[in-house]
């Protein structure tokens, strides 16, 4: 907004008549990107919220998770098979999703070999592997040469706006 005003206090120096027409557009400019922050919400404390995660049972933390998918326009639903504890269904394709919450800092990479293997068995086109914790490195190279894609820190924030009101209880 203080750019639209300067420019509109040189334009109106020079030229009285044209100075709002001149401004408008920084004004627009100023408002739209208002907008888009306003409609990005507060800043998130990204350790604060890891530590509300990681402070839920399992069915609350699936439930922040499959509720989150569910607002992307998934279709939600338990899972049928070992490996994996939700199918996620979006515009014919089939994702696995795994929800690990556990106490221990990191996840290794028997359960991300375990989803690479059940999307293998299910046919479907990718896993998700979304942990409270983080990965270790083992995970994360299994997770390289698989249809795997690991979810946590500040991508799980991201994902799970406010976890503290999920909507449906878990399955487990």
């Amino acid at each position: 907004m203080l750019a639209a005003l300067v420019v509109f206090w040189v334009a109106h120096t020079f030229s009285p008549p044209i100075a709002p027409f001149i401004a408008l557009p920084f004004v627009l400019l100023a408002a739209y990107i208002g907008f888009l922050q306003l409609r990005s919400g507060a800043a998130v404390d990204v350790p604060a919220r890891l530590s509300e995660l990681r402070a839920m049972s399992w069915e609350s933390f699936s439930a922040a998770i499959t509720d989150a998918y569910r607002k992307r326009g998934y279709v939600v639903s338990p899972a049928e098979g070992q490996g994996y504890d939700f199918k996620l269904v979006k515009d014919g394709e089939l994702t696995l999703l795994q929800c690990r919450r556990w106490k221990v800092n990191q996840v290794g990479a028997g359960p991300v070999r375990e989803l690479a293997r059940a999307v293998d068995r299910q046919d479907a086109r990718r896993g998700i592997c979304v942990a409270a914790g983080d990965f270790s490195a083992p995970a994360r190279a299994v997770s390289a040469r698989e249809p795997v894609v690991l979810l946590s820190g500040v991508e799980l924030v991201q994902l799970v706006r406010n976890p503290k009101k999920p909507r449906r209880g878990g399955t487990k």
